[in-house]
């Protein structure tokens, strides 16, 4: 390793287990001078006025190229490199994503066909190529019920309404909304965001949606009742943040 230039020698021996704290930083280092060998700088892509050839998160790694010649050479480069200090790259969870502009192409590794499909998630977040949002909020509807379920009970016993709506902000809200830092709305993901959250607060409150409409209850007056934060406007103030 050689931090701030400083050449420092780690005597490791009977090695790490995974979570140790340890591991991850000493597998951050070993595969940022990984990186540093590769010259993929004529393989990039052009990005909101930026060169990207790669987004990495400890092993979360996604590889972006303009085509698939450069995408088998750039995996090709990266299995030699992470070969020469006693990494290997996980093939079953190898997976190419592409695009309408490129050609159907089989890509492979060492002999292997690389699986292809349509999606993936990345840190928590569903990719498509085309960019829609109606998988992404699907997964964030499972999130936030299953945020709400786990704390179901607490909700409905507490009948402080700020501690509720509190409880709701912190929990709830943060699984519906998650990564919208990144997410372009459309009028159709409002409303879909919209009708999750409402979902959700009408459990929370006891109001079904037959009572909402018998009595003519307007989604406003839920909101006066519950106090809870609008998740549209959430998520929109998260991207500007």
């Amino acid at each position: 390793m050689s931090p701030f230039h400083n050449d420092i020698n780690i005597d490791v021996k009977t090695g790490f287990r995974q979570g140790d704290t340890m591991s991850l930083k000493l597998f951050t280092a070993t595969l940022q001078n990984v990186m540093r060998t590769l010259e993929w700088d004529k393989m990039e892509v052009k990005i909101d006025g930026r060169q990207f050839h790669h987004l990495r998160f400890a092993d979360d790694i996604s590889l972006i190229t303009p085509g698939i010649s450069q995408a088998e050479r750039m995996l090709a480069d990266f299995d030699k490199a992470c070969g020469k200090i006693g990494l290997r790259l996980n093939l079953t969870k190898t997976i190419l994503v592409k695009d309408g502009l490129v050609l159907l192409a089989p890509s492979t590794l060492n002999g292997m066909n690389i699986s292809e499909c349509s999606s993936y998630v990345y840190l928590g977040r569903e990719i498509n190529m085309i960019n829609g949002l109606a998988p992404e909020l699907s997964r964030r509807k499972r999130a936030a019920w299953g945020a709400f379920k786990s704390l179901e009970d607490v909700v409905k016993r507490t009948k402080n309404t700020g501690l509720r709506a509190h409880i709701f902000d912190s929990t709830v809200l943060p699984a519906l909304t998650y990564a919208s830092e990144t997410w372009s709305l459309r009028k159709q993901d409002e409303r879909s965001l919209s009708v999750i959250e409402r979902a959700v607060e009408r459990t929370m409150l006891g109001v079904s949606r037959f009572t909402q409409v018998g009595d003519g209850i307007r989604s406003s007056d839920l909101c006066q009742r519950s106090k809870i934060k609008d998740a549209v406007l959430y998520a929109k103030k998260s991207k500007i943040r």
